[in-house]
């Protein structure tokens, strides 16, 4: 553990120097820097521990869980959308699974979809749609502490064959497994997911379709080429012709793409009404305002039973996106079966400098 000097102790002129940092603008980190470099451990955590997924930091807070290093697992945050946030979170899990940690999750005020007020008493929204994933309830006074890191996530990614959106069968499985392993939906949100598929499909054979619309058309860098909502009727058409479906249900953010659907199939289409879409614009919903109560916490319910549909419909039409793939891996968690018809059209990746995080969402 690290600490600075009380104040009493600093010299003026180390107080000058640090205000004159502060005023520059740099970081924090220097300061710290300046001040231990004069300490082996404190060298070896910056040449090595910042970059090096088995340079393990663990921390004592406690006595709590003893004989276990429990490995917390934050939100990844950067605005990262409610399926970005699940698969970093699989990813980190395989990483202590891997290692024989005890896995923690905790997702605070960096994720998304995060309610200040919380959502039934509850502070962790990892919580407010899973069960936990271990008997962990909380590392404040655990004996042995391990945060996640992204070097970890870069480990996992690194080790099984994927980047970004281009994904391995390795990858594919592996976090399946973790899936398997670890993920429930609590009580709450298996009623609502299950209720919603039995009053909108029942037992119906489905077709499902995901039209990504909104942010996707802006085509940042080293995201899914833009797949339009005619590619994507087109290959609905078809697979409609083999008379192996009775109803498509359609997973989108745009009204637009409701629409265009509906003129097109008719009554075949089903959609839940009650799910924030976008009606014109290129903002994603998952950046959007409104006065509605607990709008983050409904909007992340809204494309997780989105998730849900996709995953137990008999065939699925779509685009490259974080919600196919992982209804895709919840399908080979937690069913003996592929889909009848996968229909996914891949046109590659954007290669620009249009970058996502100068979106400034």
């Amino acid at each position: 553990m690290f600490t600075e000097l009380a104040y009493d102790e600093r010299t003026e002129s180390d107080m000058k120097a640090r205000n004159k940092i502060k005023k520059a603008g740099m970081p924090e980190f220097f300061h710290q820097c300046r001040i231990h470099r004069g300490e082996e451990e404190f060298r070896q955590l910056v040449l090595e521990g910042y970059h090096n997924p088995d340079y393990l930091k663990i921390e004592s807070r406690g006595n709590e869980y003893p004989g276990q290093i429990v490995y917390q697992i934050g939100a990844f945050g950067c605005s990262a959308g409610f399926f970005a946030e699940f698969l970093y979170t699989l990813i980190r899990l395989y990483f202590a699974a891997d290692r024989g940690f005890t896995p923690y999750v905790n997702w605070g005020s960096d994720f998304l979809y995060y309610e200040q007020d919380g959502i039934d008493n509850e502070k962790n929204a990892f919580l407010y749609y899973f069960n936990p994933v271990t008997d962990v309830v909380s590392t404040e006074n655990a004996a042995h502490v391990l945060m996640a890191t992204d070097y970890h996530i870069h480990d996992v990614q690194d080790r099984l064959n994927t980047h970004g959106y281009a994904v391995s069968d390795e990858y594919m499985t592996g976090l399946s497994n973790m899936i398997k392993k670890y993920i429930r939906y609590n009580d709450k949100t298996k009623a609502y997911l299950e209720d919603g598929y039995d009053a909108l499909i029942g037992n119906k054979r489905a077709l499902a379709v995901h039209f990504r619309g909104t942010d996707y058309r802006r085509q940042y860098n080293n995201h899914p080429v833009f797949v339009t909502i005619e590619q994507e009727m087109e290959k609905v058409r078809e697979l409609l012709a083999t008379g192996k479906y009775d109803v498509i249900f359609l997973a989108t953010d745009e009204q637009e793409a409701v629409d265009v659907f509906r003129n097109e199939f008719g009554d075949k289409v089903k959609v839940f009404e009650d799910t924030w879409r976008a009606d014109g614009g290129d903002e994603s919903v998952a950046y959007s305002h409104a006065d509605r109560k607990q709008h983050r916490y409904l909007l992340g319910l809204e494309v997780l039973r989105d998730q849900y549909m996709l995953t137990r419909c008999d065939g699925l039409v779509c685009g490259i996106s974080n919600l196919t793939l992982s209804a895709r891996m919840m399908r080979r968690a937690w069913y003996d079966k592929d889909y009848e018809d996968l229909v996914i059209l891949n046109h590659d990746l954007c290669h620009n400098d249009r970058q996502f995080c100068d979106a400034k969402h």
